[in-house]
């Protein structure tokens, strides 16, 4: 499926700014010239926002790198359905959608007077040109959001406003994560372009999008974005997105050189100035990203024994981590690895911090104490690891070294470069432990869909940046495979409940907290922000909110009410 994780290595180089700005929003350092400060609305109506973070990637639909790139690509391009504040999934190029009694085949009966940006009309030819362009390509170099999606049988354009995809066996996730996330394309652009992520030429930006790509300097360079006056749903509200790469986004949107700034795990001082300020709003999401803790399940001795995988866990305490790491704002890591957030979260086993009981544990398993106090396995071998993580995570690094260390394990840190240098190490298995960002590269996070699970845990989904090293349960890929075609929600949620419980049970990874991720906004420039319920295709700087300046619905006449399915 489309949220398939990609490998760390794509076609555009990116150096450590840029790529944690992909993997974690942050930004980078370029400057986009002639934006005065406070210039959040203009005459005639005109209303700028700025955006801090250069260029992530090329906004073409084979080059935009994560999701902000992707964020940045769709301000251009425009998917058959497209999810706004609420969570629902709108009619954006479709006007209607349809899905058959066996869940197999969605029909899209496209919006009348559709034009790409070159005037030229868009119709159903185009939607099952792009579906048919993106299965040619099998696996696009990562770190692009959305890959080809699999499992579709065959799309045709019945006439010239209405496309019918008929998958192989129905997926409950296809609206969400194909058709409201897969860019269509005009066939009279890319059917001459063999290469879609060597194709780097602005002459290729030709979308059916909100907003026309005015200016850009290349990957991690400033962008400006100006709105289409002939978009199918009227002028955007914000006429006006530039992005503007800058060193320190809360100093910044206090110097008036940026509109927004967001973080996860924020502390008092950062927060604070902007707390009294009537200018400024802020929001927050719990459960928007995690820090998670792998074990390399493939290097055998104790990292493949669960025994010592909950040992390690109950000498955690997670619930200090938020307190110490993310300044109290943040929830504990839990075992079954979804967000309590999460709608389709399940309480399961906790591990709470128990170091007697962890010292039994491992006693049990003949993990005795050694010189120095440091175990050894029956081999004689001792608890000796190496923890690679991002050098930015110092602090944590140390706190996981220093509890492990209470209870005879020997944890020693590399720390590298975030990047190829932590997420391609971790994919090809050159590790013994590892702390992850999680989402990283890849979509949603961990208050997504459920079928995040399957991405990460399932043998049968395939090596990925953020799935677990190696790590195999029949029972867990049968339960994986079973809710993808669950469309009862009670059905699915037992389903899904299980395979929490699967996972906290094994522990081949496991969160150790979720800060809390916040977005301080000038409410000048705009005085409405959200998160995007289910992060997925986009988690903030969702276009729906540029385009209607509201958080649901889209203001459209009432036969373009959402579309089921």
């Amino acid at each position: 499926m489309t949220g398939a994780a990609p490998s760390p290595l794509g076609p555009v180089t990116m150096d450590r700014r840029r790529f944690l700005a992909a993997c974690l929003g942050g930004v980078g350092a370029l400057a986009l010239g002639g934006c005065s400060p406070g210039s959040g609305s203009g005459s005639a109506g005109a209303r700028t926002l700025r955006l801090p973070g250069g260029a992530i990637g090329f906004p073409s639909p084979f080059a935009a790198n994560a999701g902000p790139g992707y964020q940045q690509m769709v301000l251009v391009y425009d998917t058959l359905l497209w999810k706004d504040g609420s969570g629902q999934l709108l009619p954006w190029l479709a006007s209607g959608h349809d899905v058959s009694a066996d869940h197999l085949t969605h029909t899209f009966r496209l919006r009348p007077d559709v034009t790409w940006s070159d005037g030229r009309p868009l119709t159903a030819h185009d939607a099952a040109f792009t579906f048919g362009y993106y299965a040619e390509q099998e696996v696009l170099p990562p770190p692009v959001l959305v890959q080809p999606p699999a499992g579709i049988a065959d799309v045709r354009a019945v006439d010239d406003a209405t496309v019918t995809v008929t998958l192989e066996k129905p997926l409950v996730t296809f609206s969400e994560q194909v058709a409201g996330a897969v860019p269509i394309i005009p066939g009279h652009v890319w059917s001459s372009i063999d290469d879609p992520p060597a194709a780097l030429d602005l002459d290729v930006l030709v979308g059916s999008g909100p907003y026309r790509l005015r200016s850009y300097a290349g990957d991690g360079g400033p962008m400006l974005f100006t709105a289409r006056q002939d978009h199918f749903l009227g002028p955007p509200h914000v006429t006006r997105v530039e992005y503007e790469a800058v060193e320190d986004q809360f100093a910044a949107l206090l110097g008036g050189g940026t509109d927004v700034a967001r973080g996860t795990g924020l502390r008092d001082d950062v927060l604070a100035p902007f707390a009294g300020d009537a200018g400024f709003g802020t929001v927050t999401e719990r459960g928007a990203s995690a820090r998670a803790l792998y074990w390399n399940l493939g290097r055998e001795g104790a990292l493949a024994d669960v025994r010592f995988r909950r040992a390690c866990a109950m000498a955690v305490d997670r619930a200090a981590l938020v307190s110490r790491l993310a300044a109290g704002r943040g929830l504990p890591g839990n075992p079954g690895f979804l967000s309590p957030a999460n709608p389709w979260f399940a309480p399961v086993r906790q591990y709470e911090l128990d170091l007697p009981g962890a010292a039994a544990l491992l006693d049990g398993a003949g993990y005795l104490a050694g010189e120095g106090g440091v175990r050894r396995d029956a081999a004689g071998r001792p608890l000796r690891f190496e923890l690679l993580i991002d050098a930015a995570e110092a602090p944590l690094a140390e706190v996981l070294a220093e509890a492990l260390g209470r209870i005879g394990v020997d944890l020693r840190t590399k720390a590298v470069q975030i990047g190829p240098q932590l997420f391609g190490t971790k994919l090809t298995g050159g590790y013994d432990m590892a702390v992850l960002p999680y989402p990283g590269p890849v979509p949603g996070g961990p208050n997504s869909d459920p079928d995040l699970l399957r991405l990460l845990f399932s043998s049968e989904a395939g090596p990925s940046l953020m799935g677990a090293t190696t790590y195999a349960n029949r029972d867990f890929d049968d339960l994986a495979e079973r809710q993808r075609t669950a469309f009862v929600d009670a059905e699915r949620k037992a389903m899904v409940a299980e395979m929490q419980r699967i996972v906290a049970d094994d522990l081949p990874v496991l969160v150790l907290y979720y800060p809390d991720t916040s977005i301080v906004f000038r409410k000048r420039a705009l005085d409405v922000w959200y998160f995007t319920p289910g992060q997925f295709p986009v988690q903030e700087e969702n276009k729906h909110l540029f385009v209607t300046g509201r958080k649901a619905g889209v203001g459209t006449p009432p036969e373009s009410a959402p579309g089921k399915g």
